[in-house]
């Protein structure tokens, strides 16, 4: 049996390869600092988690044009796609793509649409994007973000999300940018919460905001009521099993919740987060998943099941990935 993939949480400035911070930084006369690539040439140096967003701030600094993130979109797509990939979210922050160009975040997006066709076109990939906000930019950004959402997007945005310092920014803050992605953009929800932040968080996000799904999620290990809630309110989890072990929240895949979760019959998908950026890719969490809980093919292809019954998609488009997935 085929595993088939789909990925609902990695960062779109965090997916881009050495190889294309290299192409990036000639294109824009920039330079990379000599002690950022790994000696494999595949990967980042990154000492904790603090030092990984400089690192993660110096490549998404690379991006001047909407030319950038059109080969950001594509060469990831185009890889999930080689690795049995049916399906693919990514979170765009307009805030950042502003910031760092100048440039209208819907030139953008118009690039990343393109590139989202394209994969699809030659790959069979379907790719959408998490309009994603940042915390500690503030509750007023964030609102500023979902007004731009609901009065200019693209058909491949279909989600909105908050990432961010979620230890100092709780999800109350962001209940008006929500109800305004929510009522006014149309968009799915999902935000990132139990992560570095107590359970706690979790139930205040689904308290107050419009979500689906939480991206991360792993502190409701400690938490049977928020599991309960989880369950109640059928949310799910976007799981990094890597991205936490690295940003040292668990020693090893041993130590990980995932299997608790999906035993408590949490509805859970499998994602990179940033990949190079943890040494890892999609289909690499895969493997590592299936080695350390010894699942089947048919398990693993379960869970891009839950992925996709979870994915911010219209209907027809989610008929097409549950045939995919059954091809």
């Amino acid at each position: 049996m085929t595993v088939k993939k789909a990925e609902l949480h990695v960062h779109l400035e965090g997916t881009i390869s050495p190889a294309l911070a290299h192409k990036l930084a000639k294109r824009n006369n920039l330079p990379i600092p000599s002690d950022l690539i790994a000696p494999d040439g595949l990967s980042y140096l990154s000492r904790d988690f603090l030092h990984f967003l400089q690192v993660y701030d110096t490549l998404a600094a690379l991006i001047k044009t909407p030319l950038d993130y059109y080969d950001i979109t594509f060469d990831y797509l185009r890889t999930n796609a080689l690795e049995n990939g049916i399906y693919t979210e990514m979170m765009y922050s307009p805030d950042h793509a502003e910031k760092e160009s100048g440039i209208p975040s819907i030139e953008h997006l118009h690039a990343i649409q393109q590139a989202v066709d394209d994969a699809k076109a030659q790959f069979g990939i379907v790719g959408r994007i998490i309009i994603t906000a940042v915390r500690h930019f503030g509750a007023e950004a964030a609102v500023r973000v979902a007004k731009e959402a609901a009065k200019q997007s693209v058909p491949c945005a279909t989600g909105f999300g908050l990432g961010g310092d979620e230890m100092n920014f709780p999800p109350k803050l962001f209940k008006q940018a929500y109800q305004i992605a929510r009522e006014e953009a149309g968009l799915y929800c999902t935000v990132h919460a139990g992560e570095f932040a107590p359970a706690s968080g979790m139930i205040e996000a689904i308290e107050n905001l419009p979500i689906q799904r939480i991206g991360h999620g792993v502190m409701a290990m400690h938490s049977p009521e928020t599991i309960m809630l989880l369950k109640e309110r059928d949310i799910a989890l976007e799981i990094c099993p890597t991205s936490n072990i690295k940003l040292g929240l668990f020693k090893d895949f041993q130590e990980h919740p995932f299997p608790k979760f999906l035993e408590a019959g949490i509805k859970l998908s499998l994602n990179s987060d940033d990949p190079p950026f943890m040494s890892t890719n999609l289909g690499n969490e895969y493997r590592l998943t299936q080695k350390a809980y010894n699942y089947s093919d048919e398990t693993m292809n379960n869970i891009t099941a839950m992925a996709i019954e979870s994915a911010f998609v219209d209907e027809d488009t989610r008929k097409e990935l549950r045939a995919k997935l059954s091809s």
